[in-house]
């Protein structure tokens, strides 16, 4: 007969292996939310390699998988779901999300002759915020907006205004391309190239803002209103966590 004893012991050594499993996700989840934009870039670098395919225009996003896919697929650090409150009691759900510099979404670490022009420079968080489903993107776009803590310098920053994703990203880089000492030839290739990267993004709503945040582990929050028709729906804030 199994002893008292026994099934004690038996016991303790379930939940050390439970407890272990869980540590392990956890650390996992940890190692993923600060991972450095250096890694991310070289992935991302290497798929824009490839021939870029004949696409169709972009749709909006079906689901907040589909949203983490697509903030992903440009280098964008997801951040937590979060929920739109309206009137209407439709309840839309949003993404946020984030990447620190230098980096490009959509090709990566972006250099002409040896000079970078990354849309997000070093010390820079590029911030962007992508609603589930259909919402109009004409008119203000500034309703959206981002709150920062640097947890390194204790330094942050409350109400910053999000723009278009897309012209955020284009604005930043034809800055950076004008200013350095590259000939126009190769300003109009780059802009090019970057604006066939970025058509994956839908023209629903998608928000994207550049951020001064210093070098350092920076706790973030999007939040704010986007519409859809004549509803306003304020979104509570999407929270995340990254190493600038």
């Amino acid at each position: 007969m199994t002893s008292l004893a026994d099934r004690g012991r038996r016991s303790v050594t379930g939940i050390a292996q439970q407890s272990t499993a869980l540590v392990g996700r956890a650390a996992a989840s940890a190692t993923d939310a600060l991972a450095v934009p250096g890694a991310r870039a070289l992935a991302t670098a290497r798929t824009f390699t490839s021939p870029i395919q004949a696409q169709s225009a972009p749709v909006p996003v079906d689901g907040v998988e589909a949203a983490n896919r697509l903030l992903r697929q440009l280098g964008i650090t997801t951040f937590t779901p979060t929920v739109g409150l309206s009137t209407d009691l439709t309840f839309p759900v949003a993404v946020g999300g984030a990447v620190a510099g230098p980096y490009t979404p959509g090709i990566g670490n972006l250099t002409i002759a040896n000079v970078s022009v990354n849309a997000v420079r070093g010390g820079e968080i590029l911030y962007g915020f992508l609603p589930v489903g259909v919402f109009a993107d004409f008119g203000d776009k500034s309703g959206v907006h981002v709150a920062w803590f640097n947890v390194t310098t204790l330094r942050g920053g409350l109400g910053a205004p999000l723009g278009g994703l897309t012209d955020t990203v284009i604005d930043a880089v034809s800055k950076r391309v004008k200013s350095a000492p590259i000939p126009p030839v190769m300003y109009a290739g780059t802009v090019s190239r970057l604006k066939r990267a970025l058509r994956v993004i839908p023209s629903n709503g998608v928000r994207g803002g550049l951020v001064d945040t210093g070098q350092g582990v920076v706790v973030c929050a999007v939040y704010g209103t986007v519409r859809r028709g004549r509803t306003s729906y304020f979104f509570l804030p999407s929270i995340g966590v990254t190493r600038a």
